[in-house]
């Protein structure tokens, strides 16, 4: 052999071993009993595993339902405690802070009881959606017990996708639904 066809030979190896290395070296950190695998999601809150997928029923009388536009839903037991109007409070700033897109959002407050929703100011929450407790105990049969207080997020094909609980970061649940108007079509 000679000179020329085995320094091309070695250019041939090297450069297939710069291409190959890497990807045995990543199947070998991912797969190894060491794993060593990224982060596994980036979201705040908890994803709900199956989604549930809410009724197609209006939920006031301008027949608003859970379709077509995202939604950020809060629920209340008995009555709205002081937790439950702050989180109303920045569900409603979470829709602002949208700007232009704010109408890709609807903000639906679901108490069990109607004494939960006559503390609420309605000239403070003029698009707020307040379900009568008839569509409360509906969705409740379908979500399980909730805590007062706590969101959930609703896609627009109906479906619960995601949990926060009471006290949760809004910068938080900002971030995501940012995340998913962003990167959806829909809604």
């Amino acid at each position: 052999m000679t000179n020329p066809q085995k320094r091309g030979r070695m250019v041939l190896l090297l450069i297939s071993f710069m291409f190959f290395a890497p990807m045995f070296l990543a199947m070998y950190l991912y797969f190894s009993e060491n794993a060593w695998r990224p982060a596994e999601s980036t979201q705040h809150g908890q994803l709900v595993s199956p989604p549930v997928s809410l009724p197609d029923i209006p939920l006031d009388a301008e027949a608003a339902q859970f379709r077509e536009v995202w939604t950020l839903l809060v629920v209340a037991d008995r009555q709205c405690d002081p937790l439950c109007l702050e989180t109303l409070e920045h569900v409603r700033q979470i829709r602002l802070s949208l700007g232009p897109k704010m109408t890709r959002l609807q903000n639906v407050f679901l108490p069990l009881v109607p004494a939960a929703s006559e503390q609420l100011d309605r000239a403070v929450f003029p698009k707020l959606i307040v379900t009568s407790p008839d569509t409360a105990i509906l969705i409740q049969d379908l979500i399980g017990n909730w805590v007062n207080g706590q969101i959930f997020l609703v896609d627009p094909f109906g479906n619960l996708m995601m949990s926060y609980p009471p006290g949760t970061e809004m910068g938080d649940v900002r971030k995501d639904l940012g995340h998913l108007l962003k990167i959806s079509t829909i809604g």
